[in-house]
């Protein structure tokens, strides 16, 4: 059979598919000498249709007919400028011709070639074809280079991209763009956009997005005709492999805390540069980790096999690599991938974010979004954020993370929020600040719930951390330092979870642990407030949520270590406390907390203003008109302070209520001016609805006595001797009529500075 074909085909061999392993050598052979080897595909377009239309014997005559001016056709177009190496028969009407040319060859050389071929093949076929009542017969054809590093592979990506081109049409701009396209995949002819992903409330940059781009002056330009070309010739994964490769050699600019969020299709999700390949490298190189790479699973084709695909996930997991799902709220299944991948963060489609200011039923849906992931513990970020409303908007409903153009657009570059967006989230956290009521928690320094852990140099190998955590059971951390600085933590799971992959111990035991530990961890100074500093820790990312909180002294010295437990014990303990000694009618702090607010204020440099109120005649008014009344008067009072406090006051400032009908107010001596002209002016006017309701017609009006306590560094050593000052002040303000204040300041014997209405 064989010798008959070559017999039938002349000087070169016509074989089937069984012969790859001879082709290949011969192939070989070619580019050892160094020729250029390409592979043109032919078929005949719609022969099925002629199968269906004339019947089998027609279509095997016109297959027949094909096969056997298929050689001279061959010899006659290609050998004009190469030799043929042989034939092969594919599948049907489907043949490969593999052509060696001299030096190199083009695209444009292959195209002419093909050109040349479908016009006289078709001229031929047409020609020797005589059944009568059909259309003129059409050949297509495509071409692929085999550049001879791995030739079974090439010979087998060769025939798929050569069917691409060949459906087509050889002289159509289609044919031309996936020419055109696979030249771009050849030379990884990709580069990166970058978008900013804000985190709302300070302005702060938590990262980019990477966005594809093809060349500038190309059909591939825009993502989505890049990815639509790579759909239509089956090569995702190879376009997502380059894209991934260029988006990561970005990592240099990173800081520790910050993020580079990358596209990962479903069904590309399986990739060992990630998970095995030379990538750990870079993060060892640029001092990050993968928990600064967030993969983003696109929705844009539905997930078939989640078992699959969750185990995939849970490796990426395990290196350390953080979880998103994008396009929740549109494409196939996001509220399905939210369930099965459990995320860090949901993208949330533009679509719910376009014109969410005039659309409640969106604003209504996000809200749910908001709640529900705050009880998973996953962050939501919107996408397409493209104006100041709906910006304001998706802030108003608790959305913490965005982006889009108003924001930031895509560039080159690691951009950072707009100009115009940055004024208004400065605004935004002005107002915020501004309406945030006084503060009523005493809240001790760090110093108070300190504990002791062991600490390493972060030259000790990987292996002997391991060592130490397996013989102190009771340690769930270890602080990596430097000279006495903290630079690094390393938590027992996270240890574990690293070693226990599949070539966890093989790659990191004998490698130092500042190559796998968290190189950013949270760190609070000794005096640093607890309230603020667990708010803090519960703002990180869930990876590193319960990681202890490191603690410096001046000098930037570890001291000790914080849980999370115990921060959120500590908290508990003093919202309780607060909760048993605030006023149970106004609700503001009791007299255990006012005392702990001077002592501390004592202590402070800054010049600040005490101020004692008390209400005058109250027990009259209580008396005559019922304890209802009295009790609406005293919460009144309390609203006032605080509303004194809210809108002329400082974010430090501090509103208490001693008990009955005596408060107290700390301000800065910068706002005291105005918070009194303010209370001066409004006392009265405050409470003139309740004297019309009660028909109050005999002319008794209330007033309040106001004695002001300047505190000076150094002036006073404890709280006794402030009351001791106020209660005589106050004394002499209680002599003036009406809502009085009288300031101790520059006290010379009997004399005050005083103010009355």
């Amino acid at each position: 059979m064989w010798s008959t074909l070559m017999h039938r085909f002349g000087r070169f061999p016509f074989f089937t598919l069984d012969k790859r392993q001879w082709m290949k050598n011969v192939i070989s052979q070619e580019v050892e000498k160094g020729r250029s080897v390409v592979m043109f595909y032919v078929d005949i377009v719609k022969l099925t249709e002629v199968e269906n239309r004339y019947g089998d014997v027609i279509a095997k005559r016109v297959l027949h007919i094909f096969e056997r001016i298929m050689p001279a056709v061959s010899r006659h177009v290609f050998e004009i400028r190469g030799k043929i190496l042989a034939i092969q028969k594919l599948w049907g009407d489907d043949f490969a011709i593999y052509v060696s040319f001299s030096g190199t060859v083009n695209e444009e050389d292959c195209r002419m070639l093909s050109i040349h071929f479908q016009e006289q093949a078709e001229k031929q076929l047409n020609r020797q074809v005589s059944f009568v009542n059909r259309e003129e017969l059409r050949v297509h054809i495509g071409y692929a280079s085999l550049p001879g590093q791995d030739i079974v592979k090439e010979m087998y990506m060769s025939v798929k991209r050569a069917v691409h081109m060949a459906k087509y049409g050889i002289t159509s701009e289609k044919y031309t763009n996936v020419t055109q396209f696979h030249k771009l995949l050849a030379e990884e002819n990709v580069h990166m956009h970058f978008m900013p992903i804000i985190h709302l409330p300070d302005g702060e940059t938590l990262g980019w997005e990477a966005l594809a781009r093809g060349p500038i002056d190309s059909p591939f330009a825009t993502p989505s005709m890049l990815f639509n070309y790579a759909e239509e010739t089956d090569t995702v994964f190879r376009l997502e492999h380059i894209c991934r490769k260029r988006a990561l050699e970005q990592l240099r600019y990173l800081k520790p805390h910050q993020k580079l969020f990358i596209n990962l299709d479903p069904r590309a999700i399986d990739d060992p540069f990630l998970l095995r390949g030379e990538v750990f490298s870079l993060f060892e190189h640029y001092g990050l980790n993968p928990h600064n790479v967030v993969f983003e699973i696109t929705e844009r084709h539905a997930i078939s096999n989640y078992t699959v695909f969750r185990k995939i996930i849970e490796e990426y997991r395990k290196k350390g690599y953080l979880i998103a799902v994008d396009d929740a709220g549109a494409g196939y299944s996001s509220l399905e991938s939210i369930t099965e991948i459990y995320p860090d963060f949901i993208k949330l489609d533009m679509s719910l974010i376009r014109n969410v200011d005039v659309d409640p039923i969106k604003q209504a849906l996000l809200e749910t979004f908001v709640q529900f992931a705050d009880k998973v513990s996953c962050k939501i970020i919107a996408e397409g954020i493209e104006t100041q409303r709906e910006l304001e908007t998706l802030m108003e409903v608790g959305v913490t993370y965005g982006q889009g153009y108003f924001l930031g657009r895509p560039d080159k570059g690691m951009t950072h929020v707009s100009g115009q967006a940055m004024n208004f989230l400065g605004f935004m956290q002005e107002k915020r600040t501004s309406e945030q009521g006084e503060p009523l928690i005493f809240t001790p320094a760090m110093s108070e719930i300190l504990a002791k852990t062991i600490c390493v140099e972060k030259h000790a190998k990987v292996r002997r951390v391991h060592e130490i955590f397996e013989q102190n059971q009771r340690i769930e951390s270890i602080v990596v330092l430097e000279e006495g600085e903290p630079i690094g933590l390393i938590m027992r799971f996270q240890i574990y979870q690293i070693l226990g992959g599949q070539y966890g111990i093989a790659l990191y035991y004998e490698r130092p642990i500042s190559q796998i530990m968290n190189a950013n961890p949270l760190t609070a100074y000794k005096d640093d407030k607890l309230d603020e500093v667990a708010r803090r820790a519960m703002a990180r990312d869930t990876y590193h949520l319960y990681d202890v909180v490191i603690i410096t002294g001046e000098e930037n010295e570890y001291i000790g270590i914080v849980t999370v437990q115990s921060l959120l014990d500590k908290m508990a303990s003093i919202k309780l406390e607060m909760a048993t000694s605030a006023n149970p009618l106004t609700g503001l702090p009791g007299n255990v907390q006012i005392e702990r607010e001077l002592n501390k204020r004592i202590k402070q440099r800054e010049s600040q203003l005490v101020i004692y109120c008390d209400l005058d005649r109250f027990k009259w008014f209580n008396d005559r008109y019922g304890f209802e009344v009295g009790d609406q008067i005293i919460v009144r009072t309390a609203n006032l302070l605080k509303e004194a406090v809210k809108h002329y006051g400082s974010t430090s400032d501090f509103v208490g209520h001693i008990g009955g009908d005596d408060f107290i107010v700390i301000t800065q001596a910068s706002c005291a001016q105005e918070l009194i002209s303010f209370l001066l002016d409004a006392f009265s006017p405050y409470f003139a609805d309740i004297y019309e309701k009660r028909r109050m017609g005999d002319g008794s009006v209330l007033s309040m006595s106001m004695a002001g306590v300047r505190l000076i560094a150094g002036k006073y050593e404890n709280v006794e001797a402030i009351a001791e000052r106020a209660a005589h002040v106050k004394k002499l303000a209680k002599e003036q009529a009406g809502t009085v204040f009288l300031d101790d300041w520059e006290f010379r014997s009997d004399e005050v500075h005083q103010s009355q209405v």
